[in-house]
């Protein structure tokens, strides 16, 4: 393709360079895109659009989103295209400001809402927590396919409404549309996280007998994700078991889950030894079984756990929490000194906790897997990173408007405690999307939640 490209310099033209470019991002070939692309004597809304797509492609979000602003900026009118990967680049990122943005950029240029954008959008607010504002846009669409009302179902479940999920997949049904894998993932997923069990299984029956999709290995995660959450652990033992596929690793992790949630220490430390077998390498494992030992405060069996973890040169993924403010987004590791703004953030960071300590904060050192003293295991939990985040956003952001954080490791149950505690001190709303969850911790007059995400 480049070669017949470069024998003819005459027949070039904007749509030959878009060919070439579209042609590299296909490829996989991110970089000599955008190098091609740098390079254009003309560009039009197609080779912007195909730049975002390529990075958006290749997991580069933030560069996709700072193409596309730079496209805006720049008095390109922007296409179809560019606004639905742009709106999934912020959907994947949690990021709400570069997503009302495109919104806002879509309004501006005087775009209509078709099927394909609607649907993106939808996608975004639910998965930047903003589900109310999800809703209103599906509900304003004048036409809406299948990828709408999966955004939406999986929205609703993703944010605990799993009664609102369910009725809008009945409601689904009613408008005489074939459901797909991905909204029974949805449906799936709402009954787990809101404990309608006998649902659960009715819509997994009804998958195959009345709708001919075969279950696959997120429909059975839904699935054991729903019993052990129940306490009906033997039973998702016996439903992974008895699958026609080979059980994802993830399956047993579930359960490893339930396990250590329900207190079965004997039975999760068989789990977690069968997952250990399966993946030796993945961090994850060790940590839940070495979390199980300690929660039975078998500090030795925590150390072998440990020691094993580290002859074989695995160690936990370090956690980080993300954080939008003004366009800009600052990431916080645990106990991070290194932001500009650091001696700001610890200084509002100990006034928080003075303030909660006053109203009977007491934290829950439960989490810590070390054998130390209560008063270092307290210390190690105040530096978490989503706490430096939350700390950050006293200072950034308005009184009024809710704290969002994404975090990619799941937040520890007293992280959630000291959020629920810093909104009813201070009357602040915090969002803090995990890599499991959504942590909605609400105004009291709209209550707390603790929801999960798909």
């Amino acid at each position: 393709m480049r070669r017949v490209f470069d024998e003819l310099p005459r027949m070039r033209d904007v749509v030959t360079w878009n060919a070439v470019l579209a042609g590299y991002v296909r490829a996989g070939m991110a970089r000599v895109a955008r190098a091609l692309f740098d390079e254009m004597p003309v560009r039009d809304e197609v080779s912007w659009s195909t730049v975002v797509g390529g990075y958006v492609k290749e997991g580069e979000l933030d560069v996709a989103l700072a193409v596309f602003r730079d496209m805006v900026e720049k008095g390109v009118r922007v296409n179809e295209a560019a606004v639905v990967t742009a709106l999934s680049a912020a959907a994947q990122l949690g990021l709400l400001e570069h997503g009302r943005f495109v919104h806002q950029v879509v309004h501006q240029e005087g775009m209509p809402i078709s099927v394909n954008v609607g649907a993106a959008m939808v996608d975004m607010y639910a998965k930047c927590g903003c589900v109310a504002l999800a809703r209103e846009v599906f509900d304003g669409m004048p036409r809406r396919d299948v990828f709408a009302w999966n955004a939406m179902i999986c929205g609703l479940a993703a944010h605990g409404l799993g009664q609102d999920a369910v009725e809008l997949f009945e409601l689904f049904l009613g408008e005489g549309l074939s459901p797909t894998n991905i909204t029974f993932v949805g449906v799936l997923n709402a009954c787990s996280r809101f404990g309608l069990v006998a649902e659960g299984r009715r819509y997994f029956e009804l998958m195959a007998e009345k709708y001919c999709v075969e279950p696959e290995m997120e429909h059975y995660g839904c699935m054991v994700d729903l019993l052990g959450r129940a306490g009906l652990v033997q039973e998702a033992i016996e439903l992974i078991e008895g699958m026609p596929i080979a059980p994802d690793p993830v399956l047993w992790g579930t359960v490893l889950s339930a396990c250590k949630k329900h207190g079965l220490v004997d039975l999760g430390v068989k789990v977690g030894n069968k997952l250990i077998e399966l993946e030796p390498a993945h961090d994850g494992n060790y940590v839940l079984l070495a979390s199980i030992y300690a929660k039975a405060k078998k500090w030795d069996e925590v150390r072998e756990v440990r020691k094993l973890m580290s002859s074989r040169g695995t160690s936990k993924s370090a956690g980080w929490s993300l954080m939008e403010a003004q366009g800009n987004v600052h990431k916080f590791l645990v106990g991070d000194m290194d932001h500009k703004d650091s001696v700001q953030i610890y200084n509002m960071l100990d006034m928080i906790n003075r303030r909660l300590a006053d109203a009977g904060y007491v934290p829950d050192v439960s989490s810590v897997l070390h054998d130390i003293g209560d008063e270092e295991k307290v210390h190690a939990i105040k530096v978490h990173s989503e706490r430096l985040a939350i700390a950050y956003g006293f200072i950034v952001t308005e009184v009024g408007n809710p704290i969002r954080i994404v975090k990619n490791l799941q937040v520890c149950g007293d992280c959630h405690e000291f959020s629920k505690m810093v909104t009813k001190v201070f009357n602040r709303e915090i969002i803090v999307r995990d890599g499991s969850r959504f942590h909605l911790i609400l105004l009291e007059s709209k209550s707390w939640w603790l929801t999960s995400m798909f």
